[in-house]
């Protein structure tokens, strides 16, 4: 059903705007949620927060399709399951305000258990070194009971450690329970960002159904007196 530039017309580019914005947050979500918490070791963490993203995502596809379609069923279904995902939303932004300080500990326990059991696992300490910028687990003192008479080039800028300067002076355990500070605060603000726009786009859905449902009926009712 084609409609002239109406309310209805101006809702169904509102309408999809909003849908354009959350899908942005979407993919905001998924990459900062599977840095954050699979970083700090829970898969569990990581795939819940990228199912929420893709969820919302195909969700916020659905909201598209009902604009450029301009359809009633989709805009109804849109409205019900983006209240339904903003509740799982919020549920979920509640339990990880709960078990923040477990991912805290799910870090440090992560960088500790890769640096307990080298030389096996130095290839996972270099790759946390360089992410992080740090060395060692507390400082680049910590390579020195192993007898190492050179730093890791993980442990350097460029990998050059012929110049002190070029050291990384931080531990690993300080630099990923930091790195995961950050990255939980920017998750949360992420999923406040999301709700908000979510509730934006319900309310636009909702205005364009009335006005798409207005438009037929007066469409119907100049049929009739003619």
């Amino acid at each position: 059903m084609k409609v002239p530039f109406s309310k209805a017309t101006l809702w169904k580019y509102v309408f999809l705007v909003i849908n354009c914005l959350i899908t942005a947050f979407d993919v905001l979500l998924i990459s900062c949620g599977v840095v954050s918490l699979g970083g700090a070791g829970s898969l569990a963490g990581a795939y819940t927060a990228a199912s929420i993203g893709f969820l919302a995502m195909f969700i916020a596809f659905m909201g598209a399709m009902a604009s450029v379609r301009q359809s009633l069923i989709l805009s109804w279904a849109y409205i019900v399951t983006t209240v339904l995902c903003i509740v799982l939303e919020t549920i979920c932004m509640i339990a990880f305000g709960i078990l923040k300080d477990d991912f805290y500990l799910m870090a440090v326990k992560r960088v500790q258990g890769i640096w307990d059991e080298r030389p096996e696992t130095q290839e996972e300490m270099d790759e946390i070194q360089e992410q992080h910028h740090c060395c060692g687990r507390d400082s680049p003192q910590d390579y020195l009971p192993d007898k190492q008479q050179t730093l890791p080039a993980s442990c350097c800028r460029w990998g050059d450690c012929s110049d002190d300067k070029n050291i990384f002076a931080r531990g690993c355990v300080d630099a990923a329970t930091s790195f995961f500070n950050q990255q939980s605060d920017n998750l949360v603000l992420i999923i406040v960002g999301l709700i908000a726009v979510q509730v934006f786009g319900v309310i636009a859905a909702y205005y364009f159904t009335r006005s798409m449902v207005n438009l037929k009926q007066k469409r119907e009712q100049i049929i009739i007196n003619e």
